[in-house]
């Protein structure tokens, strides 16, 4: 049975949560489901009203998202304002907030209260492909969804069918499972080139913790926005991720298979104490990006706490 088949049995049994948060790295099925699922709780299958919610313009629906790094404090004001509302055409209120990991502290704390005492026939669903970045808060209040996650070499080789090259491929099947976005952001910047200034400063946290500090003016030379931070952030994750494969003899679950030598080395010099610290250091880094910290101390900070 599908995500959308159960929570569709779980409306007509009358089994409604005034919270879902649906997880995955498949951003596009998630806004599908959530999308459809706001249709059967508002429409009962009234064709009118679906267009309306497929076209964003249901009085009683609200869809919220980004492209930019954080969702806006006044977007999240507008959202609370527009859902203490009544219904005007439906029974019930929906909301999406989509890529809910870009809210900043002080918006998951307004969603927080909100989520706490929601208004009468008031449905949230929260769309997430980074849920470690959310406030446990959060989580405790809302029914988790788990989308199956996407096979990331499938989603790297599709890449490469689109003239993307195998190395910049790799980087972005870990970013974003979307070619549309995979193909604007390696038009828009020089992603090669921002992948050998990465991998290089890996390699020095290691090896050499002091030129990793130096290196870090050169590495945001290539990383000149949040975006491209974010970026590096999540190949790091990546990198660290296959030597934890590689230590545990887990080399058919290497997304890295282009330097799978060079990690092997890696493997050797760190403990999993090591590479454990290091995957709690890159969550601290997402959060503290999120919250527009200075780049500059996220990565001087990154390269104090690992071993070197």
């Amino acid at each position: 049975m599908d995500e959308l088949t159960k929570l569709t049995h779980a409306y007509h049994d009358q089994k409604l949560s005034h919270a879902y948060l649906f997880e995955g790295d498949d951003a596009r099925s998630m806004k599908s489901v959530a999308i459809n699922f706001a249709k059967t709780i508002l429409c009962d299958s009234d064709e009118t009203c679906e267009l309306k919610v497929e076209n964003l313009n249901h009085p009683d629906f609200m869809y919220v998202e980004t492209n930019e790094i954080t969702i806006k404090k006044e977007q999240v004001e507008a959202l609370v304002r527009y859902m203490n509302r009544l219904p005007i055409e439906s029974t019930h209120k929906v909301y999406i907030i989509d890529g809910f990991e870009k809210l900043t502290v002080q918006g998951e704390n307004s969603i927080l209260k909100f989520l706490e005492e929601p208004p009468n026939n008031t449905i949230a669903i929260l769309i997430s492909t980074k849920p470690e970045q959310i406030l446990d808060t959060i989580h405790s209040r809302c029914q988790h969804v788990y989308f199956k996650p996407m096979d990331t070499k499938q989603v790297i080789e599709h890449f490469k069918s689109v003239e993307i090259s195998p190395g910049v491929a790799e980087i972005l099947g870990t970013y974003t499972t979307d070619q549309e976005i995979a193909i604007e952001l390696n038009k828009e910047f020089d992603l090669a080139a921002l992948r050998k200034e990465t991998l290089n400063w890996c390699h020095l946290l290691i090896e050499n913790r002091p030129m990793a500090l130096i290196a870090i003016v050169e590495l945001l030379k290539q990383a000149k926005n949040r975006k491209l931070q974010i970026l590096v952030l999540t190949l790091m994750n990546t990198y660290f991720q296959d030597v934890m494969h590689m230590k545990a003899d887990l080399k058919s679950a290497i997304t890295l298979t282009s330097i799978q030598e060079h990690l092997e080395g890696v493997a050797l010099k760190l403990s999993y104490q090591d590479l454990t610290t290091i995957h709690e250091t890159l969550l601290e880094a997402h959060k503290k990006l999120n919250q527009n910290v200075n780049p500059t101390l996220v990565f001087e900070q990154i390269a104090i706490r690992i071993k070197g």
